[in-house]
């Protein structure tokens, strides 16, 4: 047991053993062999082989004793279940000669110091074969403190210590000599290390399960003979919760196990024990020697993060992991083609929420969750960088109800539209968070809007299969005769040689479970029949439950931030840390967004550049204590009890509406803004008495700068988002139309380009209103409903607009209203009091 940061040795049983006799190091060189592939270029962590279970060649015969695997490992895997086809197949390619030289320089084949009978090893400069990169043979001899020491450095930063024997007092390594390791190569070595405890051939000494994060390699080695074994296991504790995290400074022991006549894995069982001493004497310097009832059986309880046991069902066996290792697991499969950070931070605090709440779900079948759609989908297999980033930025982070309780955590691909309500779904009892919402998102993406033909032989035939849903055969009818108020069939009746009511999901599953689970891919659909077909038109995909994956995904792509977008799907939920408490209080019950575009003789004061932009530090504007912040293309002025987080937050929105918009630009032939100034108020009558509008408007532009209310009450309106893309178009707008453009034509197409129209539908007027009355109207409306009236009838003019003459062309009308087609072209600028009255549409001149 030794000190990886000094070499400093705090245990050592059978020294003669440890320092004086040298053994086949077995498969725990094959760290280095990864390593020196990886320094030649030869392999990255993720270079993948498909393991045939066995290599033959070079006068050697071996097998791979891990689970077959119809998918290529990759490097981390590899290391994880020392496959030796893997790492056999890499000779042909690999340089013995510096192979041998990676070993040298880690100081195998020479003495390490720790006293003066101590053995040197050996490293022959004779032919090798490929035997020696496994581990085996007469070539490579190691001792097992020349094993450790080598590790260590391979470890702790590339630094080669003398072990010593000594007092912790007063000590101070002696460094010999110092490794070039790249990090994002050692990285890969420890994911492959943690993989060999998490599920691979360390798995059964359960080091998962102890609240420190270890990581180590395992041996097994043929002796000098060739008739005994011994096995090897060599692994590090470190001060972290992810791979990411366990950085040389968090490394805190380093232990070695060795063993005659026994198995890598036998080495790593007995680990288990130190590591649990070490997890104690841990948690009393952390508490300065108050342990409490602390006892080496209880030392699983020290961690605040519990293990979960997970019944792998395609290897039918239970593996029992920490916590965030089952997050990242689930992230792995159900977010697999999902590369924005938020929506994954999003998702790992869902999955968490999730397994906490359910902890205990099989716990008569004798494990905690299973791997497949029944909890949640898991699998041990390489998380992204992105993943495992979300997983660490959110570690402990779950999400709860108004009043503190973990909330039922649903998630599914595609709502459709908006999120279902649980009551209706399932006739399960509706917590306020799952009665479904609006999202406007996901209609950009797939599964948004499907249809499924199926022969009406085949439906009988799912049908007949459920006695729920049994008529018989044919069946003549199938109706949809209650919808809920999402959208999704709540009840259907079939109608055959006897007649069925049966929820809509219900329908689905019966009919998926036969005729498979593309078909009706939600119960959000209608029904109708022709000839000899029953023709399914539906929306989204999944139960629709809670968080909606396509919407989450677009919402961080318009620079959502992950607290907006469980906000969205989960509202009146916050999140927190595992045993934070706080108050909860019952959401603000507050309007929808409106925005106004109006003008205004000057921006605020305030608005302009702070000083101290490049510090950061507090700026006084208005006897407001107020900071600034800028990203490529806009400017932020905001109070100074905001977090800076918020701000980036609202910065990412803004250029990645301004990266949607330069998709118009180029057709449109628009000018953008090269900056844009946006000013975030601290209280609603702050925005009133700075613009003169109304309490109820989100946003006011002028030219090239933005008001908006506080941005507290646009998270409470869940229209964050939404309004600093509708003030980006009207900023855009004012300065490719001069103030000109029309408003209906202006509020249009910025509610088109911020996903507002479908939210707006349930107030458009019955009448279509004349485009003048429309203009005059929005110029001073008097009330939110009406407001929210007219902006459904500007939405409806410009939708009928783009369908007729395609959004490029609309773009450019708003740019240059001068030049209209079907407007006498005789009108002149010179006369710009005169409206030319068509009869669609109205532009003055």
């Amino acid at each position: 047991v030794m000190d990886p940061h000094t070499g400093r040795l705090r245990a050592v049983v059978n020294p003669r053993l440890a320092f004086e006799q040298a053994f086949p190091p077995g498969s725990t060189i094959k760290s280095f062999t990864a390593l020196t592939a990886m320094n030649a270029g030869l392999i990255d962590a993720e270079s993948r082989t498909l393991c045939r279970g066995r290599f033959s060649g070079e006068s050697i015969d071996v097998v791979c004793s891990h689970p077959k695997s119809k998918l290529p490992f990759n490097l981390a895997q590899a290391l994880a279940y020392s496959c030796n086809y893997f790492f056999a197949t890499m000779s042909g390619r690999l340089s013995f000669d510096a192979f041998k030289g990676t070993l040298a320089s880690a100081g195998l084949g020479a003495r390490t110091g720790v006293n003066a009978s101590e053995s040197a090893g050996v490293l022959r400069d004779g032919e090798w074969r490929v035997r020696n990169l496994l581990g085996e043979g007469d070539n490579l001899l190691v001792t097992p403190i020349q094993l450790l020491t080598a590790y260590s450095a391979l470890m702790n930063g590339g630094h080669l210590y003398r072990p010593q024997i000594a007092e912790a007092a007063g000590f101070a390594g002696e460094e010999q000599r110092t490794l070039h390791i790249d990090d994002p190569r050692r990285a890969a070595l420890i994911e492959g290390m943690r993989g060999a405890v998490v599920y691979g051939t360390a798995e059964k000494s359960g080091l998962a399960s102890l609240p420190i994060f270890i990581f180590g390699k395992t041996g097994t080695s043929t002796s000098s003979n060739g008739f005994r074994r011994q096995g090897w296991f060599v692994s590090f504790a470190a001060d972290a919760n992810s791979t990411a995290e366990a950085t040389p400074e968090a490394l805190g022991l380093a232990v070695l196990v060795f063993i005659k006549r026994s198995h890598g894995s036998d080495a790593a069982v007995v680990s288990k024990r130190v590591f649990e001493e070490y997890a104690i004497r841990h948690r009393l310097d952390a508490t300065n020697g108050r342990v409490g009832e602390w006892t080496t059986e209880r030392v699983a309880d020290v961690d605040r993060s519990p293990t979960v046991r997970v019944k792998i069902l395609s290897k039918n066996r239970v593996v029992r992991l920490p916590l965030e290792d089952y997050v990242l697991g689930v992230l792995s499969v159900e977010a697999a083609v999902e590369d924005q950070p938020e929506a994954l931070k999003a998702q790992a605090i869902i999955t968490r929420t999730y397994a906490l709440k359910n902890l205990g779900r099989h716990a008569s079948e004798g494990f905690d969750l299973c791997s497949n759609t029944h909890c949640q989908q898991y699998a041990q297999r390489p998380a992204s960088d992105k993943m495992r980033r979300a997983v660490t930025d959110t570690s402990g982070e779950v999400l709860r109800d108004a009043n503190g309780q973990l909330v039922d955590a649903y998630f599914h691909a595609a709502c459709g539209g908006m999120t279902a309500n649980i009551e209706t779904l399932w006739g399960a009892r509706a917590p306020s968070y799952l009665r479904g919402v609006r999202d406007n998102f996901c209609a950009s993406m797939p599964n948004h809007e499907w249809t499924d033909v199926i022969p009406a032989t085949h439906l009988a035939r799912a049908l007949a299969s459920d006695p729920l849903t049994d008529v018989g055969r044919p069946i003549d009818e199938v109706v949809v005769t209650k919808r809920d108020a999402t959208g999704r069939a709540e009840m259907i009746s079939i109608e055959g040689e006897r007649r069925r009511q049966v929820r809509g999901w219900e329908f689905k599953i019966v009919v998926g479970r036969v005729l498979g689970w593309n078909l009706l891919k939600s119960s959000r659909f209608s029904v109708s029949r022709r000839r000899s077909n029953f023709i399914f038109r539906g929306s989204g995909f999944g139960h629709g439950l809670g968080l909606c994956q396509n919407g989450a995904h677009v919402m961080a792509r318009r620079g959502a931030a992950y607290r907006q977008i469980l906000d969205h799907y989960f509202p009146g939920t916050q999140t927190f840390s595992r045993g934070e408490s706080k108050h909860f209080a019952p959401p603000e019950l507050v309007g929808t967004h409106i925005s106004a575009s109006i003008d205004i003789s000057l921006l605020r004061s305030y608005a302009t550049r702070c000083d101290n932009i490049a510090t950061l530090r507090p700026c006084v504007f208005a006897g407001t204590s107020r900071l600034a912040l800028s990203s490529e293309h806009f400017h932020v002025s905001y109070p100074a009890t905001i977090p800076r987080s918020e701000i980036e937050a609202v910065l990412r929105t803004l250029e990645a509406s301004r990266l949607d918009m330069l998709a118009r630009a180029g057709p449109a032939s628009l000018h953008l803004p090269d900056a844009t100034n946006v000013v975030i108020h601290e209280t609603t009558q702050e925005l009133v008495a700075a613009t003169g509008q109304p309490w109820w408007v989100a946003g006011v532009t002028h030219g090239k700068g933005i008001e908006l209310q506080p941005i507290a009450v646009l998270h409470r309106r869940r229209v964050l988002s939404s309004t600093l893309r509708h003030e980006y178009v009207h900023a855009v707008i004012e300065i490719n139309g001069g103030g000109r453009t029309p408003r209906w034509l202006a509020e249009g197409l910025a509610i088109s380009f911020a996903g507002e129209g479908p939210s707006l539908e349930r107030f458009r007027p019955k009448g279509r209103l004349a485009l003048d009355e429309l203009e005059r109207r929005l110029a001073s409306p008097r009330s939110p409903a009406e407001m929210r009236s007219l902006y459904a009838a500007a939405y409806r003019e410009v939708q009928t607009l783009i369908q007729k003459e395609g959004e490029p062309k609309v773009w450019r009308r708003a740019a240059r209203p001068e030049i209209q087609t079907g407007i006498d072209r005789t009108c002149r600028i010179e006369k710009p009091n005169i409206l030319i009255h068509p009869v669609h549409p109205v532009y003055p001149c």
